[in-house]
């Protein structure tokens, strides 16, 4: 691979980000915590506000996508405040992409 030919580096780093997606995700301890308290959230939507707050919803979310529940994260944001969801650029792009998706299934 030559340094100088851009293509061949995109390849390779597309080939290894392949495989990365197709290896299975395991949740760290740190993750597995904050996925605790996004089950928490998830009953009381509305009570979010904190930063522990928005990394738990980032990492539950993250956790929906992957399983294709898009539907659960476009309603769960209707019921966050809002400033809570435009505040943090993860949520704002699930929140986005998870109303694309139902709207695309309404079609």
């Amino acid at each position: 691979m030559n340094p100088r030919d851009p293509a061949a580096t995109l390849r390779a780093v597309s080939a290894l980000r392949a495989l990365c997606l197709r290896l299975p995700h395991l949740a760290t301890p740190a993750e597995e915590e904050r996925l605790r308290q996004f089950e928490r959230l998830v009953a009381a939507p509305e009570s979010a506000t904190s930063d522990v707050d928005v990394e738990a919803l980032a990492a539950g979310w993250r956790r929906w996508w992957r399983e294709g529940r898009a539907d659960r994260i476009a309603d769960m944001a209707e019921r966050l405040p809002p400033d809570l969801v435009e505040g943090d650029r993860r949520l704002a792009s699930f929140a986005v992409a998870a109303r694309q998706v139902r709207e695309a299934g309404r079609r």
